[in-house]
């Protein structure tokens, strides 16, 4: 789905969630907290998914799995609030998906949308469970009760196992995120807390509130992903955060002038301030799309145009490519096409094959410089498998066995994954070039955070001090991909392997707080 019809049903939830909103503060008891507190909630949500997909320029596929579980939330927060007849059903419904999402986002929070051991039985499980539970609802209040239970408890049980089986996983990415998540854990704890006080004489007064823990777990650490993004809304390239301040200061004080004159609640002063964050959201909508079109100089001090403009960079590589594709690929496919009409004589059908041999091998060398493929329906040590085969097809000439010797359950978190990836390309690739040998091996492993990469082959000891691109292996290549290491602060080697050939060692710490940046990119 493209990101402006995404962003549009975001922008069609907030409008309908001021109706609704609007309708409530019309009959919900004023004085009741247990009323007030999920609606407070309900513009918190909404108001924060103005702010994610306003500022997501990359339309992260994470971000917005985040905005629909808070989107989510906050309907079920006002259905809550006075479920009439006509909406009770779609609050029973809100529910399974609430925790359907929930569980989705946090095995891709953890994961990072890789490939990992029985994703496909869990994904298969949570939608089948999540399924079960929507038609108990229309199927009888005690089925719907047991099928949610078993949706609940089943959930969470798949979760831990998962957790568990990839503990090594998730202990890193935790321990990198420790800090937003424990301080949204902390905030939420201590608000529940005061809550809890607050209320504590009303009957039900936590009933269903537990369906916005997690949002509220991970909300620190997504926000921190949005600012690392872009750090800035599309509004802040003509306004500053002073005059931002201003108007939202001026805009609650009018919604508490227009509430106090109308004789309106508190819910109705909150369905107020949710219009003035409708407007706010199309005001941000358009801005950003006029942003992307503008070919103009993008003022320095505004972050999210500063973002804009890296998009467009882009853009200009994409161009690059669409080159790529007239003067190599085209011209070479005119040509067969001029000579498939004279493919009855051998040696026209040798020359249209030699073309079409050499247009592969420049397509595949091309994509791999521009973008390495990972895909994520694999695991990273799959990808890398087919690499090494892609490479050794490339030098069908040469016959060279290469072994991977890495763990199959191996994390490598973005954007070291593809550095990872394209190391071991340079590597193999130069064990191909230059080396005299028939085996080479590639080692890969993690320890304490540190990245360990080794490539060694069995062929002459050619290894050269750095420095001497024309002499041994420290060719242009390899001088690049150290300084690459060297700005990481890791540390590459090469030196002679005993009893024979080449060794190339690579090592650096892998930071965890840089990882999210580029996972959304």
């Amino acid at each position: 789905m493209k990101g402006k019809m995404v962003k549009g049903i975001f922008f069609a939830n907030h409008f309908l969630a001021v109706c609704f909103m609007a309708r409530l503060a019309a009959g919900c008891d004023p004085g009741a907290i247990q009323n007030t507190v999920p609606l407070v909630l309900t513009v918190l949500f909404l108001g924060d998914i103005v702010y994610i997909v306003s500022s997501s320029v990359k339309e992260s596929r994470i971000l917005y799995l985040f905005c629909g579980l808070l989107a989510v939330d906050g309907w079920y927060l006002m259905l809550s609030v006075n479920p009439v007849s006509i909406s009770d059903r779609l609050f029973r419904l809100l529910g399974p998906a609430a925790l359907y999402l929930s569980v989705r986002f946090c095995l891709l929070f953890l994961f990072q949308g890789y490939k990992y051991r029985f994703k496909k039985a869990a994904d298969i499980f949570l939608i089948l469970a999540f399924l079960t539970s929507a038609a108990g609802v229309f199927l009888g209040e005690w089925i719907y009760a047991c099928a949610y239970g078993i949706q609940f408890a089943g959930s969470v049980l798949c979760f831990l196992y998962i957790a568990a089986l990839h503990w090594k996983r998730v202990s890193y990415v935790l321990r990198k995120e420790r800090k937003p998540v424990l301080l949204s854990l902390s905030v939420t704890i201590l608000l529940f807390l005061i809550y809890y006080t607050a209320t504590a004489n009303v009957k039900d007064h936590i009933e269903n509130f537990g369906i916005y823990i997690v949002a509220l777990i991970f909300s620190m650490s997504v926000h921190g992903i949005v600012m690392k993004e872009t750090n800035g809304l599309p509004i802040s390239a003509i306004i500053t955060w002073k005059q931002q301040l201003f108007i939202c200061g001026a805009s609650a004080a009018l919604a508490a002038g227009l509430c106090i004159a109308a004789g309106w609640t508190f819910a109705g002063f909150l369905a107020v301030i949710n219009f003035f964050l409708a407007a706010v959201f199309l005001l941000n909508l358009i801005l950003g799309e006029n942003l992307k079109r503008e070919s103009g100089v993008i003022s320095r001090e505004s972050k999210y145009a500063y973002a804009v403009s890296r998009l467009r960079h882009e853009e200009k590589l994409k161009k690059e490519f669409a080159g790529f594709l007239h003067d190599e690929v085209l011209q070479d496919l005119l040509a067969v096409k001029n000579m498939a009409g004279k493919s009855d004589r051998s040696e026209v059908r040798e020359l249209i094959t030699r073309t079409l041999e050499g247009l592969n091998i420049r397509i595949r060398n091309q994509m791999q410089d521009y973008h390495p493929v990972i895909s994520k329906s694999l695991t990273l040590k799959e990808n890398l498998d087919q690499l090494i085969e892609s490479i050794s097809a490339v030098f069908a000439q040469r016959e060279i066995s290469v072994t991977l010797e890495c763990p199959d359950t191996i994390f490598i978190p973005e954007p070291y994954d593809v550095l990872v990836y394209r190391l071991i390309k340079e590597l193999v690739t130069n064990v191909y070039k230059h080396s005299d040998g028939d085996r080479a091996w590639v080692t890969l492993y993690v320890e304490n955070d540190t990245l360990h990469l080794c490539v060694r082959d069995n062929g002459k000891n050619t290894a050269a001090r750095p420095g001497k691109e024309d002499n041994g292996i420290w060719h242009k290549g390899l001088l690049s991909v150290r300084e690459q290491i060297t700005e990481l602060g890791g540390t590459m080697s090469a030196a002679d392997n005993l009893p024979e050939g080449t060794r190339t060692e690579i090592s650096f710490l892998m930071r965890g707080e840089d990882s999210y940046q580029h996972f959304v990119s």
